[in-house]
């Protein structure tokens, strides 16, 4: 049996080599290969080249929940492939809503004997126009509208609005990598949270989910959970289940930034519904339309602003080694 192994050098910080360095020993009982990905050949690429063959791969990556989000965006048949991670990214919300192992010895054996442990949902945006777009390597953005459809798919969770704004502001922090070397990756989130509270502009939203359609009229975030966490640790979805073929909503509408201070650290224990400015649903498929573009994120990444996004689950399942 061979494992194929994805490591992204400039994760971390720049130390998941060293973590890969480290756990390495661990599969000298099996044949593997390594593949380094870099700007220019990236995880998603080499996750494609490795599963559009027509044969059954076992991949195993060594990253965080971004690295997760673009395996999954490469992987061209499901049915064959057969993903294990060994995290060493900032939130790590995937491994820590499953319960992984922490014991990395453990885990790397749990991964060998080459079985299938799960089998989770994934998720998918489908973004009817575009603006805003972001270059992947420059961060730049191209202002320019077009309406054409893109499609991305994601592990733990999808938003649009101030929770992708968040995460397009932590993206282009002069503070980010400082931080992550330091294993301090969640004060990004939290600081950026805080700066961008007070100037956050709400939207109207209209939401159709399922059959159901209803609408928020000074919208903050929409965020749909395939797992409990985002943003290393806030429960949005504290009945979110990544395998019962349900996304669940949670919407926060009409607050205020000093109640939105009060509000945001019942989200680290799922409570955040006790208050009247979130809101919940459990639905298989989302569309929202709002009045102005906003920021879309997918399992923290960001590529551009939309105004026209549905949301759901593929029929497809993602099948874990761990």
């Amino acid at each position: 049996m061979k494992f194929d192994i994805i490591v992204n050098p400039a994760g971390a910080g720049g130390k998941t080599s060293a973590f890969w360095s480290q756990w390495e020993p661990g599969f000298s009982s099996v044949e593997y290969e390594v593949h380094y990905s870099s700007k220019e050949h990236g995880i998603k690429e080499i996750t494609q080249e490795l599963t559009r063959q027509d044969r059954d791969v076992n991949l195993v990556i060594v990253g965080g929940d971004g690295s997760m989000n673009e395996a999954v965006n490469g992987i061209v048949d499901f049915s064959h492939v057969r993903l294990g991670l060994l995290p060493c990214g900032s939130a790590n919300d995937l491994a820590n809503d499953i319960g992984m192992q922490k014991d990395m010895e453990l885990q790397i054996r749990t991964i060998l004997q080459g079985e299938t442990r799960r089998s989770i949902d994934v998720g998918e945006v489908i973004l009817h126009n575009q603006c805003s777009r972001i270059d992947p390597k420059t961060k730049e953005e191209d202002p320019t509208v077009i309406q054409e459809e893109k499609r991305m798919r994601f592990n733990v969770s999808a938003g649009i609005g101030w929770d992708a704004e968040i995460c397009r502001c932590v993206d282009i922090s002069p503070m980010k990598q400082s931080l992550n070397r330091l294993h301090l990756g969640k004060l990004i989130y939290i600081a950026e949270a805080i700066r961008t509270v007070f100037a956050m502009n709400t939207f109207r939203c209209d939401i159709q989910a399922d059959d159901k359609t209803f609408s928020l009229d000074r919208c903050v975030f929409c965020a749909l959970m395939n797992h409990r966490f985002e943003g290393g640790g806030f429960m949005f979805g504290p009945h979110a289940r990544n395998d019962d073929g349900i996304l669940d909503l949670c919407a926060v509408n009409d607050v205020t930034p000093l109640k939105f201070f009060a509000m945001f650290p019942m989200a680290y224990k799922g409570r955040q519904f006790e208050t009247r400015y979130a809101s919940e649903e459990r639905c298989r498929e989302y569309h929202f339309r709002t009045d102005r573009p906003v920021w879309v994120h997918t399992d923290g990444e960001i590529s551009c602003k939309s105004s026209d996004v549905t949301i759901h689950l593929l029929k497809e399942k993602l099948n874990l080694l761990f």
